[in-house]
């Protein structure tokens, strides 16, 4: 491939941002944004589906009616399609994987270069992560055939950090497709820096995320009990999902007394509830993908300028340093405790590391600089 100093100027790119994509996830909000930020003309050629799942990994079942809410949507999609102007790209969004057929077509049509952005493999977080499926079921090897064809298909596929690269070349066997690591990132319209935190001289901790595997909430809620031997510690846990009901099960059999939970916050004020927390948790889960993926609420603790406590896994490294810009530690309730009560120990630590970590994220997390890191690389000769 050529550098991107042959890019061509922003302002003559176009791209069609294509599919039943969730529009309102990060991911797609963050890339769009930046796109257009960097002068791009974007067109969103998007049909609601997936804000329609409440469960979206089941919904890869193809019952009847969800097959024929996807061939209804496709066929709008399609209609949609040939009465936007030409884009010299197709981007297909998160949850894009259905999509990439039509978005192929299209794209051997129009001459366009297609990217998919896929963000997560199915196979991964069906199987792997949240274990719905065995990988040797019918749906588990559908999951996978759809991983490598639809990465087949794509000229360029965009993942968030190298260890998903090598996840997607090395175990799911994707070895010709072209991947670039793309940032996760935050929006910095949303996610700003705020003041706050150390409310009534409590040190206050803040998870959130849905319930799932990938985020180790039974660790967390192991931790809470080990932190009551500190009064001043109190610990916001907001989210839901697969293992509420055993999460919230588990906490009531601990009797924790220093953990509240609160099911939603809107993505809108999400930031502002961040102000209030001292320390922003990451993810702490057992499985490989745990080691593999940088969370969304991690760069958005970033942005806000709150420090962040994860696992220590090679994903983490590949963009934080431990003491630094962010603390990392193993994925152990002990250690996780012990990690906290050093940190609340040592405000001048804790503040330095959250500046750091802000200068992080403004120099190369920011909409604008997703946006222009996705215009070099689009920039680029796709064929070569």
């Amino acid at each position: 491939m050529p550098t991107s100093d042959s890019s061509p100027n922003a302002l003559n790119m176009s791209v069609c941002y294509f599919g039943t994509f969730e529009s309102q996830y990060p991911r797609n909000r963050i890339f769009i944004k930046g796109l257009k930020a960097q002068g791009v003309i974007v067109h969103e050629c998007h049909v609601p589906l997936w804000e329609l799942q409440e469960h979206k990994g089941a919904s890869f079942g193809f019952s009847i009616g969800f097959l024929l809410r996807f061939i209804y949507a496709q066929l709008r999609l399609l209609f949609k399609f040939i009465f936007q102007p030409h884009a010299d790209v197709i981007m297909v969004g998160y949850i894009g994987h259905l999509d990439m057929f039509l978005a192929w077509m299209l794209a051997r049509l129009s001459g366009s270069k297609l990217v998919f952005n896929p963000l997560v493999s199915l196979f991964d977080t069906v199987v792997g992560d949240r274990g719905f499926v065995s990988k040797s079921s019918l749906k588990g090897r559908l999951l996978l055939w759809l991983d490598k064809v639809t990465c087949g298909l794509a000229d360029l596929v965009l993942l968030d950090t190298e260890q998903h690269i090598h996840y997607f070349k090395e175990d799911l066997g994707i070895k010709n497709s072209v991947f670039q690591r793309v940032w996760v990132g935050a929006d910095d319209e949303v996610f700003k820096p705020l003041a706050g935190g150390g409310l009534d001289g409590q040190f206050n901790v803040l998870f959130v995320g849905k319930f799932i595997p990938l985020h180790g909430l039974p660790k967390l809620i192991e931790m809470a009990k080990i932190l009551e031997c500190d009064k001043a510690i109190r610990i916001t846990i907001i989210g839901s999902g697969q293992l509420q009901d055993e999460i919230h099960k588990q906490a009531k059999e601990l009797k924790l007394s220093n953990t509240q939970f609160i099911d939603y916050v809107p993505y809108e004020i999400l930031g502002e509830a961040m102000q209030s927390a001292d320390l922003v948790l990451g993810i702490f889960g057992d499985s490989d993908k745990s080691r593999r993926v940088i969370p969304n609420k991690l760069y958005q603790a970033l942005a806000v300028g709150k420090a962040v406590l994860s696992v220590d896994s090679p994903a983490a490294r590949e963009l934080l340093k431990d003491n630094e810009t962010a603390f990392l530690c193993p994925a152990e309730p002990e250690a996780m405790a012990d990690r906290i009560l050093e940190i609340k120990q040592d405000r001048q630590l804790l503040e330095r590391v959250a500046g750091q970590g802000a200068d992080l994220f403004r120099k190369s997390l920011g909409t604008k600089a997703l946006g222009k890191q996705l215009v070099d690389i689009l920039g680029l000769d796709l064929d070569d």
